[in-house]
């Protein structure tokens, strides 16, 4: 099990409860009174307020009918920008900032205002969310979801059952909205059970998508408080998930699922640290593997979560039996995808998607320059990506980790190294990454909040006829920042250990 020992500090160093010194003048002086930090709470909770009833309102200029060129994206990734710089700006006040009720109260009412009024906005630049209305509405009433595709059920014929040919017409413009028609679904089966159970909430309604999300998001919060307070640290460090605009805008303006997987994730790494006994850690796992039964990337934490479990041999053999069964079961439900060959969402997703991805897009360049490589490019640099992401898992397992801290700042490099290395790289999949920022805030990798709104730049280009302007110039302006800042907190991080060992030696020496 483990303990965290280590003190809460402010930012200066002192310990909760010492007066701040300033080096070299002789003295203490005094911190900004406690009110200041509240009042700056209060104000970037209005603003964000304003900038998020500015991006609702603007939302009516983005139906599903209008022209990309007509809608003003510009002003929309504008505002984006702008709400995740005040996020950002929020986030370097909360060591300073003491945490009482009155404020965690506040933090809270501001995010749940901020997702009711995207939750009755209309959905911008986005529309996978009527195919989760389909998944869940064909899985409802009973026909499968990976051999059922969107244009066969519309148009009919003898391929299809009367009756997923009527559930199409009843479906209305649902069914005639799901992008990509012509495959069938590309979600695992706990998602399609997630998106029955909105069906069964409203049939068709994508209210009670949002509202199915709210319950997995609020769920989500309870987690990172639970494991805050399990840290020792300020409930308001929530605010770097609770706050974030991105999970307001892909969450529940745009209503991406991924918001469901958090909670699952969350739950697994919370049985995790809880203890080592048995069921605890089958329980982990077996939250992890109905993760993977959303989307598919938290396989990439169970070697982390099992690593811990290397020294006790039965809580290892039933945490992994318990991955394993769960992930079997979901396989299996997803047999009669890969006999579908062209049709099948999950291949074509596997195979040949890639989206505003920069370093990803640096991978294929090296690729395509290799003479045996041929028209295997994408795979072979699939393979290359995840042949780097085993790389890091395996450094962040080779030793086990030293504490609660430690193990959840492994599994933040863990999802950011997949999150950066991924062919698409939608914002939305930043979201992976979020929860963990919560525990180990890197301004790195908290940059993207500002920066991926500059994705949706891309539809602007697009109808301009322009696309490449955004595939091969602006997307670079989203991610190089990110690495040079990566790359600085590296070798101040190298300097520092190196400077540690010093005094050691010398300490060893004397």
């Amino acid at each position: 099990m483990y303990v965290s020992r280590r003190p809460i500090t402010h930012q200066n160093g002192c310990h909760a409860g010492e007066r701040a010194k300033l080096p070299g003048n002789g003295g203490a002086v005094s911190l900004p009174p406690k009110r200041t930090y509240s009042i700056e709470w209060i104000v970037a909770g209005i603003v964000l307020l304003f900038l998020g009833a500015c991006i609702a309102l603007l939302s009516r200029r983005f139906g599903y009918e209008i022209n990309h060129a007509q809608s003003p994206i510009r002003l929309l990734v504008a505002l984006l920008i702008a709400s995740g710089a005040v996020h950002l700006l929020i986030l370097t006040r909360i060591r300073r900032t003491p945490a009482n009720s009155w404020l965690v109260a506040w933090m809270i009412g501001i995010g749940v205002i901020l997702r009711v009024g995207a939750m009755f906005s209309e959905p911008i630049l986005e529309d996978d969310f009527y195919r989760y209305l389909w998944d869940g509405g064909v899985l409802a009433h009973g026909f499968n979801p990976f051999t059922s595709v969107p244009e066969e059920a519309a148009e009919g014929g003898p391929k299809v059952s009367e009756e997923l040919h009527a559930l199409a017409l009843d479906s209305g413009a649902v069914v005639q909205r799901v992008n990509h028609p012509w495959l069938a679904t590309c979600y695992p089966p706990v998602a399609q059970l997630v998106f029955a159970v909105a069906h069964f909430a409203a049939p068709w309604s994508l209210t009670a998508w949002r509202l199915v999300l709210f319950a997995f998001d609020f769920v989500t919060l309870l987690l990172l408080f639970a494991l805050l307070r399990r840290l020792g640290r300020s409930p308001l460090y929530a605010a770097v998930y609770w706050w974030c605009p991105l999970v307001i805008k892909e969450g529940f303006n745009s209503a991406h699922m991924d918001i469901a997987i958090l909670p699952f994730v969350l739950g697994a790494v919370w049985f995790s640290l809880r203890s080592e006994r048995i069921r605890d850690q089958a329980a982990a796992l077996g939250l992890l593997g109905l993760a993977a039964g959303i989307k598919l990337w938290p396989v990439v934490l169970a070697p982390l979560l099992l690593r811990p479990l290397f020294r006790k041999p039965r809580a290892l053999a039933a945490a992994s039996a318990a991955f394993l069964g769960v992930l079997g079961i979901i396989v299996f439900a997803l047999i009669p995808s890969f006999r579908l060959g062209d049709t099948s969402g999950f291949l074509a997703y596997g195979q040949r998607w890639q989206m505003n991805d920069a370093l990803f897009m640096a991978i294929m360049w090296i690729v395509r320059r290799l003479p045996w490589v041929g028209a295997h490019a994408s795979l072979v640099a699939r393979g290359v990506a995840a042949g780097i992401l085993a790389l890091i898992i395996g450094l962040a397992v080779r030793r086990e980790p030293r504490g609660i801290d430690d193990m959840l700042r492994r599994a933040m490099w863990i999802t950011a190294a997949l999150f950066l290395l991924s062919p698409t790289q939608f914002p939305w999949y930043y979201l992976w990454v979020l929860p963990f920022l919560v525990f180990a805030p890197r301004p790195s990798l908290l940059l993207l909040t500002a920066l991926l709104p500059l994705y949706y730049l891309r539809f602007h280009f697009k109808a301009l006829g322009q696309v490449e302007y955004f595939d091969y110039g602006i997307v670079w302006l989203e991610y190089v920042p990110v690495w040079c800042l990566l790359a600085v907190e590296g070798a101040m991080a190298f300097a520092h250990r190196k400077s540690r060992i010093k005094r050691q030696f010398q300490c060893g020496t004397a």
